[in-house]
């Protein structure tokens, strides 16, 4: 389409010829960041955190880094909002978007409404959730080692002796001739048996249990009983002392996680030790509950009192105050009518004070 000479003026340039429309960086950025942050993931959303975006020509490349509600698939969940993030800023930017780039950075829980978890200790066929049986790449990767080395070995000897006419090698030799003259009563055979017989008893039990000792299998999510996962127990200590920390007065927590029972131990610096002791084990209750294992932990609490610590109602007040030296000549202050008399000094043969030593509450 050209333009057309109007009247008594110079012809006009075509409406696609008079410029131009540049879309800034920015706000390509700005409609990204929004745009992942309205993605619809069982009604919750997802929270961006940073965002880029570059455009060159009439292409653009946009990238968010967000915050996911947890529970959630991270594949599926990450797809949805890399898909709602690519069409919008296509949509309402006009560029076509060449890649779009999701980084999760973290899962938060949604502590106002908790999904509803499935019930403890069921799995997908209505059992317990185990955890998941371990590769043992390493100790089967050493025992193939070793088995091909010695048949290598081996075979190598035997073809030599049969294809290139060739002596026996002197290993085999003496361990034909070794074994010709020692019997089963002597004590090498016997130390070598027993150490055979550990080595099979090691390989049965590595065939035979799942292993994974440092991971908690945690309960299916309902609907999906394919999927499972597990919590490393050094994070789900964490989890725990974080919580613990909370507790007012509560100082130098520590939490070791085993398989079937969370021990804390914490110190309190200032309080009453019972209420703390009941509010530290509410805490470590509800930190257990939100991790969602299969299993659930059983805590145990330790609270000890700091050296300085006192009960609540028992610190000392001020000390007595004087307004100055008394005047030459003058009686010393006597009591009162109706006080008592002043209590009378201790003697040098009372004995010391002795603080008491701090109690141990177990729960």
């Amino acid at each position: 389409m050209t333009g057309t000479p109007a009247a008594g003026g110079p012809a006009r340039p075509a409406p696609a010829e008079r410029g131009r429309t540049v879309v800034a960086d920015r706000a390509v950025r700005r409609i990204a960041e929004r745009a992942a942050g309205e993605a619809d993931l069982a009604g919750r959303h997802a929270r961006v955190t940073r965002g880029t975006a570059t455009v060159r020509g009439s292409r653009a490349d946009v990238a968010v880094d967000v915050r996911l509600p947890y529970p959630a698939a991270l594949g599926e969940t990450g797809e949805r909002v890399r898909g709602r993030m690519a069409a919008r800023v296509a949509e309402l930017s006009g560029l076509t978007v060449r890649a779009a780039t999701v980084r999760v950075q973290s899962l938060s829980a949604n502590r106002a409404a908790p999904p509803p978890s499935p019930p403890e200790g069921t799995g997908p066929s209505g059992g317990r959730s185990r955890r998941p049986w371990s590769a043992r790449r390493a100790p089967a990767a050493l025992c193939a080692l070793v088995a091909t080395a010695a048949c290598a070995m081996l075979l190598y000897d035997v073809l030599s002796v049969r294809l290139a006419d060739r002596r026996p090698a002197r290993w085999r030799t003496g361990t034909i001739d070794w074994l010709a003259t020692h019997g089963p009563g002597d004590t090498a055979v016997v130390a070598g048996g027993a150490a055979a017989a550990v080595l099979g008893a090691w390989l049965l039990g590595l065939a035979l249990t799942p292993g994974l000792r440092g991971v908690l299998p945690m309960a299916p999510v309902p609907g999906h009983p394919d999927q499972r996962a597990v919590l490393d127990r050094t994070a789900a200590a964490e989890l725990v002392r974080d919580a613990a920390s909370a507790v007012p007065g509560v100082t130098h927590v520590r939490v070791r996680c085993g398989r079937r029972r969370v021990r804390l131990r914490a110190r309190l610096a200032f309080g009453d030790r019972a209420t703390a002791r009941t509010a530290l084990r509410t805490t470590t209750d509800a930190a257990l509950t939100t991790l969602g294992l299969s299993r659930r932990l059983t805590p145990r609490v330790t609270l000890r009192t700091e050296s300085h610590w006192r009960p609540p109602g028992t610190e000392p007040g001020p000390g007595p105050t004087t307004t100055g030296p008394a005047p030459e000549g003058a009686a010393p202050p006597g009591p009162d009518a109706g006080e008592a008399p002043p209590d009378p000094a201790p003697s040098k043969t009372d004995a010391p004070h002795v603080p008491a030593p701090s109690k141990e509450d177990d729960s």
